[in-house]
């Protein structure tokens, strides 16, 4: 009778143990099981010198998460949850940026981070994601350097800086008119990469470059390098920087009449048109979307835009806002976990289709998604540049009329 109970005794013992070693294994798994939602973290510059180029993203932000969730959410682990993102204003600040990310690392415990705005602020962010070892998509960020550091935990969608005016340029040579053109750059991380690829590329249509110079950002007298571009008296002005720098350029170019047959200013968004009023008129930039382009789901950035009272036209970048929520959205569907290493892997290897056409990423991580030229045509952006299903271009207003001759 004794030996029975000690044997009842035993096989409880054993049992339990046995329940214990399961539920430890399982233990690593639990995290994702338990979890209710889809956490994404990133920083928004509401305030600060970005503000004027992504400062409402976050009803953007916020709207596209719940119609994915009006959708039914995102496949996690066997089941359906919603999206939730936590975001922070990073007031257009590198140390803020730092403060931010690492909170939404140890502290928020997101499953995905998404980049800020600019790559002197995404340099910062990205980092904070490797040492944690969290997905990180960049978003509005596209300088080489950031994908020079060996990082395995980031994919960003936009195609490096050096080709950001690729388009523009093979539509010069197509148009055969231009013969010469005169550079200046904002010494900053983006606008120099920019500026050093759009001259290689200038170079190889067979463009002369008569000028080219890099400004400090602060720089508020224009009046030497105007000069110069009067007696060279190029085809094309083309300003590298962001919009502050290029509305100080063009009031003093109408100040002091230089007069090309256009002017190329790459971020010509909202910021800058309402700065330069009629004075923006005939100005080439570059936008990444324009209504009437039929690529992706653009119903559904439609109807994004117009729940978040957003105008693509004056809010260009929200574009690629659209890209990396596409990216996000195909990495889980096609990993199926929120478990970092394979949702890293699965945005690695995704090809998925977005408003500008096919994004897909490079070894380093580097995306495809690329700029369209766009002209300014009565306080509109017209798409000019490629001629190609599914891209309404219009016409391109060139030369631009001198100062003294428009009305």
């Amino acid at each position: 009778m004794l030996k029975r109970k000690f044997s009842v005794h035993r096989s409880v013992s054993i049992g339990m143990g046995m329940l214990l070693v399961v539920l430890l294994l399982g233990s690593s798994e639990s995290p994702a099981l338990a979890k209710d939602a889809v956490l994404i973290g990133g920083t928004i510059s509401e305030t600060g010198a970005f503000n004027t180029d992504v400062g409402p993203f976050r009803k953007l932000m916020e709207a596209w998460a719940e119609m994915i969730n009006e959708r039914g959410g995102l496949p996690v682990e066997g089941k359906k949850l919603p999206v939730k993102f936590i975001l922070y204003d990073d007031k257009s600040d590198r140390d803020t940026v730092l403060k931010f990310y690492e909170k939404l690392a140890t502290e928020d415990n997101v499953d995905l981070l998404l980049g800020p705005y600019s790559s002197f602020l995404t340099l910062a962010a990205s980092a904070v994601a490797e040492k944690h070892q969290i997905p990180f998509v960049a978003v509005e960020a596209n300088s080489p350097k950031i994908y020079e550091r060996g990082y395995k935990w980031i994919v960003g969608v936009l195609a490096p800086a050096t080709i950001w005016s690729d388009h523009y340029f093979n539509l010069i040579q197509a148009e055969g008119k231009a013969k010469s053109i005169a550079f200046i750059s904002e010494d900053i991380v983006h606008a120099r990469e920019v500026y050093e690829g759009a001259i290689k590329k200038a170079g190889e249509i067979g463009l002369q470059v008569v000028f080219k110079e890099v400004a400090p950002s602060k720089t508020v007298d224009f009046s030497s390098p105007i000069a110069k571009m009067k007696e060279l008296d190029p085809d094309i002005v083309y300003i590298s920087s962001f919009h502050p720098f290029a509305v100080a350029f063009m009031k003093q170019a109408k100040e002091l009449d230089l007069n090309p047959r256009e002017f190329h200013a790459i971020h010509h968004g909202a910021g800058f048109i309402n700065a330069l009023g009629r004075d923006a008129e005939y100005i080439v930039g570059e936008s990444y979307w324009v209504p009437g382009i039929q690529k992706g789901d653009a119903k559904f950035f439609e109807e994004l835009l117009k729940r978040s009272g957003i105008d693509a036209g004056e809010w260009p970048w929200a574009a690629i806002r659209m890209g990396a929520f596409d990216a996000v959205k195909a990495g889980i569907e096609k990993s199926g976990t929120l478990e970092p290493a394979k949702l890293m892997e699965a945005l690695k290897t995704l090809s998925t289709e977005t408003i500008t056409g096919t994004l897909r990423f490079d070894e380093k991580g580097v995306g495809t998604m690329n700029t369209i030229p766009t002209q300014i045509q009565n306080g509109k952006y017209v798409l000019i540049w490629p001629k190609a299903e599914g891209m309404p271009a219009g016409e391109h207003w060139y030369p631009t009329p001198t100062w003294s001759e428009r009305k």
